[in-house]
């Protein structure tokens, strides 16, 4: 009798793209990865080469604004969803991507100023999400980017009504999973001018 090979879940993402970037002055999406490719775009890139059945972005006004106009492309393989209020926090960014989920779906939450994620790591983590559990790489036992959660952990999310809460509230509800690398860009946020020629190359 033949057997059939089981094929892993590529679980959706949701890029938060959204925040004001004030500290860098300009929108962290649209720093240059290298010369031909963005943050917004190279992440996309990564999600998309692993297999993510669905890449969903969320945004400020601005940031769909100059999508539209000069990265057009990136609206035709993922979804781009406006959140009006981004100043009120990325849990709001987080409840309207998870709108936008397949039900009862684990989700990557992956944030714009960690451009480092790698498919090495997606896949690492891909198998091991339990409906009880997150699951978070490591580096020198310190949790960094990004982070999939399952689908309890998105229905807890689905009912937090103040967008000041913190995601990392809900989390130490529940258990973690974690992915040992030997990456420390895991742990980088890029948010000021000074962090971005110190890790960014162009």
């Amino acid at each position: 009798m033949k057997t059939l090979s089981v094929v892993p879940i590529q679980h959706p993402v949701i890029i938060l793209a959204a925040g004001l970037s004030e500290r860098m002055g300009r929108s962290k999406a649209f720093l240059k990865w290298d010369k031909h490719t963005t943050f917004l775009k190279k992440i996309i890139q990564e999600y998309s080469s692993f297999g993510s059945g669905k890449v969903i972005v969320v945004v400020n006004q601005n940031g769909y604004s100059q999508i539209l106009s000069d990265f057009p492309a990136i609206s035709e393989y993922s979804n781009i969803i406006i959140n009006p209020n981004p100043e009120k926090g990325r849990m709001g960014s987080i409840k309207l991507g998870i709108k936008e989920l397949p039900a009862n779906s684990a989700c990557y939450i992956q944030n714009i100023d960690n451009p480092f994620v790698t498919g090495e790591v997606l896949n690492a983590m891909n198998n091991l999400i339990k409906p009880d559990a997150y699951v978070v790489p490591t580096y020198a036992e310190k949790g960094g980017h990004p982070v999939l959660v399952s689908s309890e952990i998105i229905k807890e999310i689905s009912l937090i009504e103040n967008p000041d809460y913190d995601l990392r509230k809900i989390l130490n509800n529940f258990k973690r999973i974690e992915v040992k690398t030997n990456d420390e860009r895991i742990l980088v946020n890029i948010n000021t001018l000074s962090d971005y020629q110190k890790y960014i190359k162009v």
